[in-house]
């Protein structure tokens, strides 16, 4: 699979931790070697199941060895329904910030959809930067994933103001009517305005990676091998 996307013209894609690790990294990292792929970010490096004493311990534990081992971009997810003390919580946890600092490693913060309260309390870009901000660390960013983030009313207004925060933007189509969440179509099928937000993020300075999500019942069912060229073919029309 590697071999065909940097066919159909990817630079780079972005790894899955678990995936990675039960492939083996030392051979999934020659796979890339000889594709031409660089590694854009890993995703995840697990939950953080908040108020669990021992759990923590150990999600903490393992973010800081993959910190120290590879680049990656954690997005943490917690167990607790009630945001304000998850967010007390997370805030006093600044151990894992500190060994990617030493690594020089960016972590990444992923908002949720509301709609999967399961895997965070962070459900907009605009809370996660908030949040975010709030350690004071150019190490720590956020994910400004647009499939989430099109509908917020200060995106942006964020995009402008808060650019250097944006670790990495994720890039897929959403059809109005949908009613379940990670249910993506490929780029262009959807409503997003995706050239309009593109375009703020290129007048806004950003130069990261873009992360083309393929996702969901629609793109299984069209099938990878014929998705992921047109994917990238019409991403690279957004800047046309």
């Amino acid at each position: 699979m590697s071999r065909r996307f940097a066919a159909a013209g990817a630079p780079g894609i972005g790894l899955s931790l678990r995936k990675l690790e039960a492939y083996g990294v030392p051979r999934a990292a020659c796979r890339l070697h000889e594709a031409g792929l660089a590694a854009s970010c890993l995703v995840s490096s697990g939950g953080f199941p908040l108020g669990d004493a021992a759990g923590e311990r150990r999600a903490l534990e393992r973010t800081a060895r993959t910190s120290r081992s590879r680049p990656s971009s954690a997005r943490p997810a917690s167990s607790c329904c009630r945001a304000r003390r998850a967010r007390s919580r997370g805030r006093r946890r600044p151990g894992a910030l500190r060994d990617a600092e030493q690594a020089r490693v960016r972590l990444a913060l992923e908002p949720v959809s509301q709609l999967r309260v399961d895997l965070g309390f962070l459900h907009s870009f605009d809370e996660a930067l908030d949040f975010a901000e709030a350690f004071g660390s150019p190490w720590l960013g956020v994910v400004l994933e647009l499939n989430n983030a099109w509908v917020e009313r200060r995106l942006y207004a964020n995009i402008r103001a808060r650019t250097a925060r944006i670790a990495i933007v994720q890039v897929s189509d959403f059809k109005v009517g949908t009613m379940s969440a990670s249910d993506r179509v490929v780029i262009g099928d959807g409503d997003i305005p995706l050239r309009r937000l593109c375009g703020a993020l290129a007048d806004a300075g950003y130069d990261g990676w873009y992360d083309i999500e393929l996702l969901g019942p629609a793109i299984e069912a069209e099938g990878y091998d014929a998705v992921v060229p047109w994917a990238i073919a019409r991403f690279r029309g957004l800047w046309g």
